[in-house]
């Protein structure tokens, strides 16, 4: 039988010693439990555990379990939640982006709840997506998508559990259930961040998005993290240098590579973005595949598939204005943050002239 909590509160001092014997020195004699930050727990539960040892000593973990929200339903429809365990039982440790180390994960296949307990690292080089990511950040995270992508560039059959992007059930799902019920609250609502063309575009891509969909996550398959924010990163600085570490493996699929670049690019960079940079950037990244051994990827193919993808990346922020249950006011927040970049990114690199 699978162990799983429906709330990281009931994480307990039995469990604590049950899960964790192996990993400590010392008996764990008692937990205390708190809801780790605001607004990061839109689709799942994440809390810190501060577990006190026989011998005084401290330490602590991270304990992530289903939301406590109403999005609960929808994470379990996407598949969420066996994709980030089974993220950290076979690919975490051969990816070139790295990840806390997982101290435990189970999952009930039936009924999706799951806990999943890992390293804490800390929250001091935690990523905040309210702020605009410098470029520094911005050009470390292409450099490594392209290194984790090149890594699992067309050898996504390796591994049968993965799921994909492009599965017509799901894709159905997110046309009809978060991306269309979305867009007249999100424009109503959000009015101020759009101009010209903009609400046409928005509401046309929710009307092609079965078929943008498709295009998008078509061709070349490798394993895509499917939310590559700067939320979704630590960044220790150390000796001047920034590194990434990756959390929130939830959308952990087979898929289209520049999805995740172009959901980062959206989601993270300023909405002043200069194309040029963006541009250098993209090229960085087809760069990097070239040298991890991929072949017969073009430049011109990977900035098309970069476009229709800006395209498809839209549903986050109409997910969280106009649909999902933003939690707190962080998350509406939020919401307004990214719309306002996935909007600029929409008009930088004209992506309303590739909708039918």
């Amino acid at each position: 039988m699978a162990i799983v909590l429906q709330s990281a509160t009931e994480f307990t001092v039995e469990l604590a010693n049950e899960l964790l014997k192996d990993e400590l020195s010392e008996p764990v004699i008692s937990v205390s439990v708190k809801p780790l930050g605001e607004g990061v727990g839109l689709m799942s539960s994440i809390a810190r555990a501060k577990l006190q040892l026989a011998d005084g000593s401290e330490t602590s973990i991270i304990v992530k379990v289903i939301a406590q929200t109403d999005n609960v339903d929808i994470s379990k429809s996407l598949n969420f939640y066996a994709n980030e365990i089974n993220y950290y039982r076979h690919l975490a440790s051969i990816n070139p982006i790295a990840s806390p180390r997982c101290l435990f994960a189970d999952i009930d296949a039936e009924t999706q709840d799951f806990l999943l307990i890992l390293e804490d690292l800390g929250d001091a080089a935690a990523g905040d997506q309210l702020q605009d990511c410098t470029e520094e950040v911005m050009a470390l995270a292409f450099r490594q998508a392209g290194q984790m992508h090149g890594t699992f560039w067309g050898k996504t059959e390796n591994y049968p559990w993965l799921k994909y992007q492009n599965n017509p059930e799901v894709t159905d799902f997110r046309q009809n259930v978060i991306y269309q019920p979305g867009v007249e609250p999100t424009i109503n609502n959000f009015s101020e961040c759009f101009s010209g063309n903009l609400p046409e575009v928005v509401t046309k891509i929710g009307e092609q998005f079965d078929v943008l969909f498709d295009r998008a996550m078509s061709g070349p398959q490798t394993v895509i993290h499917g939310d590559y924010r700067v939320d979704n990163m630590l960044l220790p600085v150390k000796d001047g240098k920034v590194s990434i570490i990756g959390v929130d493996w939830q959308n952990t699929t087979g898929g289209n590579g520049p999805h995740d670049i172009a959901y980062f690019c959206s989601q993270s960079c300023s909405k002043e973005l200069e194309l040029v940079v963006e541009m250098q950037r993209l090229r960085s990244y087809h760069d990097t595949l070239l040298e991890y051994g991929v072949k017969d990827y073009s430049f011109d193919q990977c900035l098309e598939d970069y476009r229709i993808n800006l395209m498809i990346t839209m549903i986050t922020p109409i997910a969280i204005c106009g649909t999902l249950d933003s939690g707190n006011e962080r998350g509406k927040e939020l919401g307004r943050v990214i719309l306002g970049r996935s909007l600029a990114a929409l008009q930088r690199m004209d992506c309303g002239a590739l909708l039918a």
